[in-house]
């Protein structure tokens, strides 16, 4: 049975086409909002208070900003998965929150039939969505403690009941604010919404003194300083009155989120770069394999000077290869890369003889990949591949190019392997570190197509048109 290793472009164009469309109705939404805006101020028709206009012209800054960024984290691959949900979810939520604010002050908007209607929902909108949002905000706060499941768990249902009775507030002040005989309205109290907005602040305030340690103290810092800088915005909105800052303040906080997360994803990276470009090295210059050939070398010069010569030549520029692709961080010729498998290959071909037939059809040579991207996966078909048959086989380095990708295709004869083996590591773990690479370098990506006594056939891609790293 042959199993295939690769990724679900199909699913991913979906929801990433979904996203784009989305973010381009909301840009086109607060633009015409903008537009709307502008054209009351030009007119003079806005609220006494100069206060007010600014604020709602800063909200429809935030939320181009937020959408912006809601869009670069969907399209861009930083982040682990969990804190990538809870961060586009705060994103989401805070950019309805401004909007719904920019419609409830409703400047411009008089020629809505159903305004009043429209200002009281977004007024439960832009009120009640605060509670979400300190939600997600704290259990984002906590993964960045625990990522145990039990524990995000607990608190989360810790923080979703303090925030519910907030919630239920803002929804009563809805309902009776309509009441004949006693109407109640949240504007009249504005500091029991504080009150109940600060609750869960006040224990995220807790968590971060009290595991500050975990946190790193630039972290702790940051985190503090969100949360004070929100809860000075919302004593700002519950003093003044004519002006809504909390969201815009909560925008400004997410984007130096995103921005910090950014560094320390792009940070960890380059690591995880590192560790793997010297994990591949000492995979390829292993004891077993510098014996083999060094035995091999010396039985030639007994044989044969010229040919013991040529490979210790081989041998040679092979080792700098392999040492070089440490200082490389970004990509390398493909003929470079192809004359180091060649060195490889020239080297194995010493021990094996014509036991192993290695063919090369590279027509397409004008392009980069990373450092030691082929000849990994050209060991691995000779090492786990042919020469693990009694007769040998054959391996076949192919290039070609389509619309949008160099491709260049390994395909050997060997014994094959269960490709699930791939993603468990095991001695394919060469295989799994190339593929990360690629991804990471160039936006590349790589398929395997494998099974027990069907051989092995790896397709890498690299994209023609993405900037690559240097």
């Amino acid at each position: 049975m042959v199993k295939r290793v690769g990724r679900d472009t199909a699913v991913r164009i979906d929801k990433r086409t979904a996203t784009g469309i989305g973010c381009l109705v909301t840009i086109g939404i607060v633009l015409a909002l903008m537009i709307v805006t502008f054209h009351a101020i030009a007119r003079g028709d806005v609220p006494e208070n100069p206060l007010t206009p600014v604020g709602v012209v800063l909200e429809l800054v935030c939320a181009i900003l937020t959408t912006s960024t809601y869009a670069s984290v969907v399209f861009g691959s930083h982040s682990r998965r969990r804190f990538r949900s809870y961060f586009l979810w705060m994103l989401a939520i805070n950019t309805i929150g401004l909007l719904s604010d920019v419609i409830y002050w409703g400047i411009g908007l008089d020629f809505l039939p159903a305004l009043p209607r429209l200002r009281e929902t977004c007024y439960f909108v832009c009120y009640a969505s605060a509670f979400p949002l300190l939600i997600f905000y704290s259990t984002y706060l906590i993964s960045y403690i625990n990522e145990d499941s039990k524990e995000l768990q607990r608190y989360t249902v810790l923080m979703t009941g303090l925030s519910a009775d907030g919630f239920l507030l803002v929804m009563i002040s809805v309902i009776t604010s309509h009441s004949q005989n006693a109407p109640w309205h949240l504007s009249d109290h504005p500091w029991l919404y504080f009150f109940f907005l600060a609750m869960p602040m006040v224990v995220n305030i807790g968590i971060i003194l009290n595991f500050r340690r975990m946190l790193t103290n630039r972290k702790a810092i940051s985190f503090l300083f969100y949360e004070l800088l929100v809860a000075a915005a919302v004593v700002v909105d519950t003093v003044i009155g004519e002006i809504t800052l909390a969201h815009v303040v909560v925008a400004f906080c997410l984007i130096q989120i995103y921005i910090t997360v950014q560094i320390e994803y792009e940070k960890q990276q380059e690591e995880q770069l590192l560790q793997q470009r010297i994990s591949i090295m000492i995979s390829q210059i292993q004891p077993h394999f510098l014996y083999n050939v060094l035995t091999s070398i010396r039985a030639l010069c007994r044989i044969d000077a010229r040919e013991a010569e040529s490979a210790l030549t081989d041998f040679t520029l092979y080792l700098r290869g392999n040492l070089d692709s440490l200082s490389n961080t970004g990509c390398i010729p493909f003929l470079q890369e192809l004359q180091h498998t060649k060195h490889y290959v020239d080297l194995e071909k010493m021990r094996f003889g014509r036991d192993l037939t290695v063919l090369f059809n590279t027509p397409v040579t004008q392009f980069s990949l990373p450092p030691l991207t082929l000849e990994p996966i050209v060991e691995n078909a000779v090492r786990h591949g042919v020469m693990q048959r009694l007769q040998g086989g054959t391996v076949i380095i192919s290039t070609s190019e389509t619309e949008s990708d160099f491709v260049v295709t390994v395909s050997d004869d060997g014994i094959g392997f269960d490709a699930e083996q791939l993603a468990a590591g095991g001695k394919h773990i060469g295989l799994w570190n190339v593929r990360e690479r690629l991804a990471a370098v160039c936006g590349g990506h790589m398929e395997i197509e494998s099974g027990i006594d069907k051989g092995t056939n790896v397709t890498m891609c690299i994209p023609k048109y993405r900037k690559e790293s240097e």
